[in-house]
């Protein structure tokens, strides 16, 4: 018999470490392909902050817009109702307290519901899995991007609490419309606070949260409702909530707030804000940052400016400021921003016409004018030929100085400028806020170099606040997402004017709303300021004041065309003035000019200038002390 020799058998040992290798493969695989990147993604989770929506608000602490890149407020969990959590646990995850992150029973009665259905009827990702997704993932379906979202899901479990991932996940969820968490929703649904929801509206949102494409009353009102009355059945099935409460709910009416009601008040002033701010803080900062940022901005005076130009007929800008302070009270930069966002308060920069003139007056006065001097307003022609006229294409022969600007008469502007000095009169320009390039010749005098509103408005401030000029402020103070103050603005004021010569000025611009071109202009108190009309009339100005605000009106056609025949800054910047001029002062105490211990008021002759007599038609001026007339009129 031939001895066969039994040789040992490897194959178990063969099978097994085959097994590791193939398994250390598959893991590698995974691991490069699958999980790879999750090692970058879970570095980020403490760090991560899901950006919050900026809110502006005006002077009085009322919303004036809100600027997002998802509109968002966080809300931290212990300020959210417990019958909302409620409902979302009900909705989504009715095991959110017990799994580890995904829920075994979840799959398999999602598995089970979808198969005797034959639909997808139910989903199985856990508040946690969706949180994975939300904050990390793609939403496009893969075998990849699930795994990923259970090794995320797991992930969240072990480094934070259930309290955690369920307070991010209702602040991170998206709802449509731009609504992103549970407090945007709210509001963009129901225009209302969290605590200020019923159960109907709170069960809407959670299920407007599976799908706000199609689900969203705003979208499909039937398909929201479906939905809403599958959250009652939950809750109800979960014990939160009774049949009592899930048939009243069913019962109540659904009221939405409607989506545009966000349309902020003063577009113009916020696109002007943004760029403020582009100088300090980066765009994510500034649309997702969370801050809260009060502004000097009076809603009140905003609307009226904003109504008045609308009404108006014409394109311009109304830009109001308080003199005291520099605070932009009013910032109005068209007749519609739908229709054009070019802001014609700080872009448009246009000639200005006789609203040139006070600069030129100012100078006059420290140089040996007085409001009684007289010039004669006659024929000029210049060695190039230019031969500038009046509006009225008349001439008035001996006139003061008082009537000269009351009357804006252009040939003794011209002549004050020619002998004040045109490097004079430019520097008191630019002491008084005047940017723009000025043009070194005579035809400064008739306005000819172009500025904005925005810096006409604030120069015009010397005369109405004793020579000081502010920085125009548009922002108070700007407070982060927890309340603390990052930035507080500083008021300015600089020297333009001696308080004499501001003083004087105010009281002879006083006298062109009372007597002069800008007798539309009145508001039943004391106000001082200056008309302007461009050649053809192409712009049509008015800037005027009180002791306590400043208001500067533009009108004018973007394309350069003509306002139409004799449309004057009297005739119709003027009455814009008025209106809205008068409504700001409702609540304010009427104040005249005070004027200044070196300040002589004298009666004086309105047409010689001299003292008057008992015949003369008479009008009281300021003059410097030592500068008053010392004649008595003959006429």
């Amino acid at each position: 018999m031939k001895v066969v020799k039994k040789t040992k058998n490897n194959s178990p040992w063969l099978v097994f470490l085959c097994g590791l290798l193939v398994g250390g493969i598959i893991w590698c695989v995974l691991f490069v392909f699958v999980l790879g990147d999750l090692k970058t993604v879970s570095s980020q989770l403490d760090d991560f902050s899901p950006p919050l929506t900026t809110r502006i608000y005006d002077i009085e602490g009322r919303l004036l817009a809100e600027l997002f890149t998802e509109n968002r407020e966080y809300v931290e969990l212990s300020q959210i109702p417990d019958i909302i959590k409620k409902a979302f646990i009900a909705s989504e995850d009715q095991n959110f307290y017990h799994h580890p992150g995904i829920d075994p029973g979840g799959i398999a009665r999602a598995a089970w519901q979808n198969l005797i259905n034959m639909d997808i009827v139910e989903g199985a990702s856990t508040i946690t899995q969706q949180l994975s997704r939300n904050l990390f993932l793609s939403h496009h379906r893969t075998w990849k991007r699930k795994i990923q979202e259970i090794f995320l899901a797991f992930t969240l479990e072990k480094k934070y609490t259930k309290n955690e991932i369920l307070e991010a996940y209702l602040n991170q969820i998206y709802f449509g419309h731009g609504a992103y968490g549970i407090k945007a929703a709210a509001q963009i649904y129901f225009g209302k606070n969290l605590e200020d929801l019923n159960l109907a509206e709170i069960a809407m949102l959670a299920g407007v949260a599976r799908s706000p494409g199609n689900f969203s009353p705003y979208v499909d009102l039937s398909a929201a409702q479906r939905q809403q009355r599958r959250v009652l059945r939950r809750m109800k099935e979960a014990g939160f909530i009774s049949k009592e409460e899930l048939e009243e709910a069913l019962a109540t009416p659904i009221v939405l707030s409607g989506r545009e009601k966000n349309r902020s008040p003063a577009p113009y002033f916020v696109d002007y804000l943004i760029k403020e701010l582009q100088k300090s803080y980066n765009e994510e900062t500034i649309f997702g940052g969370g801050l809260k940022i009060y502004t000097t901005i009076d809603l009140d005076i905003q609307k009226v400016a904003d109504q008045a130009l609308k009404d108006s007929g014409y394109q311009g800008a109304i830009l109001c400021i308080e003199p005291q302070t520099g605070y932009i009270k009013t910032m109005v930069g068209g007749r519609d921003y739908d229709e054009s966002k070019f802001n014609r308060a700080v872009q448009a920069y246009r000639q200005p016409g006789s609203a040139f003139k006070p600069f030129i007056y100012s100078a006059a006065l420290d140089s040996g004018f007085t409001p009684s001097t007289i010039l004669v307003d006659e024929p000029l022609v210049f060695p190039n030929g230019w031969k500038p006229q009046n509006y009225e294409k008349t001439f008035n022969g001996p006139i003061t100085l008082r009537e000269a600007l009351e009357k804006s008469v252009n040939i003794i502007g011209i002549k004050l400028l020619q002998e004040t000095g045109v490097d004079k009169v430019i520097n008191y320009a630019r002491k008084m806020g005047i940017k723009s390039d000025l043009r070194r010749d005579l035809s400064l005098a008739l306005g000819t170099s172009e500025v904005n509103l925005l810096e006409l408005t604030n120069a015009y401030c010397a005369f109405a606040n004793r020579g000081l000029v502010p920085e125009p402020i548009a922002i108070l103070r700007i407070e982060n997402f927890s309340g603390e103050t990052l930035y507080e603005s500083q008021r300015t004021l600089r020297r333009a004017l001696s308080e004499d010569t501001a003083y004087i000025m105010a009281r002879l611009l006083q006298g062109v709303i009372e007597r002069g071109t800008a007798k539309a202009a009145r508001i039943d108190r004391p106000a001082g300021g200056k008309t302007g009309t461009t050649e053809d009339f192409i712009d049509a100005w008015f800037v005027g004041f009180t002791p306590d605000l400043v208001c500067g009106i533009y009108l004018g056609n973007d394309d350069r065309t003509p306002l139409g025949p004799r449309k004057t800054g009297g005739v119709i910047a003027a009455p814009l003035f008025s209106q809205v001029m008068k409504e700001a002062h409702q609540d304010i105490p009427v104040h005249d000019f005070t004027p200044p211990p070196g300040i002589r008021e004298v009666k004086v002759c309105m047409r010689s200038g001299k003292l008057a007599s008992s015949n003369c038609s008479a009008v009281t001026l300021p003059f410097k002390a030592g500068t008053e007339p010392r004649e008595w009129c003959s006429e």
